[in-house]
């Protein structure tokens, strides 16, 4: 199985307000295969969205090396890092990060611009049936649910047919039915797509769905 994802030696630092460092992230070694579904676990404040944002290259590493599809996105300047996460990395936060002025299909649509502008409006609309959102196209944030919101969510996320898809606790602002009916989704469409999928959290029921956890102290 080819590694999709590498890390070797990651080290992330902060200064606190007394101007002294804090090390947030320390990973030895970490690898995801092709098609890979794994839930990285760790309490709160442990540091699994600054390794994602570290991963999408929206953070830069202290030291160490980051490898998506064999290219390390550290050594590009800001304008093609953020092209080449735009291309291969789909992102799904937990606040759902959607422009309120925009439309579902819009929405979607602007993550399908920053990627390239592959597929169209047929692949924007396919993704929004996918997820269950054919019949709310035209509607904008404020008239969906938070779970309809999050499935826009995902759909914006893999509208590039990235190779990694990271997922920042995707459940965390959703109610018990609509987090596992969103967690079950995600996991389908990336199963569909054979997208290998990073999901950090520290809900030890959305962890019990996962065959493979990883721990994010046992990285270190």
């Amino acid at each position: 199985m080819s590694a999709i994802l590498e890390l070797r030696g990651v080290h992330k630092s902060f200064r606190g307000a007394d101007g002294n460092l804090i090390e947030v992230i320390r990973v030895k070694q970490f690898a995801l295969g092709t098609g890979e579904q794994t839930a990285l676990v760790g309490q709160s404040g442990s540091g699994k969205s600054t390794l994602l944002n570290l991963i999408a290259g929206i953070l830069l590493p202290d030291e160490g090396e980051i490898l998506v599809n064999s290219t390390n996105p550290t050594q590009l300047s800001e304008a093609a890092r953020d092209r080449f996460r735009a291309a291969n990395i789909g992102y799904v936060f937990q606040s759902f990060n959607l422009l309120q002025g925009f439309t579902a299909l819009e929405n979607v649509l602007l993550g399908q611009m920053f990627g390239g502008g592959n597929g169209g409006t047929d692949r924007a609309v396919q993704l929004l049936n996918n997820v269950g959102l054919g019949h709310r196209l035209h509607h904008k944030p404020r008239a969906l649910s938070v779970g309809e919101q999050q499935r826009v969510a995902i759909a914006r996320a893999l509208v590039n047919a990235p190779t990694l898809v990271l997922a920042d606790e995707p459940t965390g602002s959703l109610d018990s039915k609509n987090g596992t009916a969103v967690l079950e989704l995600l996991r389908r469409v990336c199963t569909e797509g054979k997208h290998t999928l990073l999901l950090v959290t520290h809900d030890p029921h959305v962890m019990e769905r996962f065959e493979k956890v990883v721990r994010l102290e046992d990285l270190q």
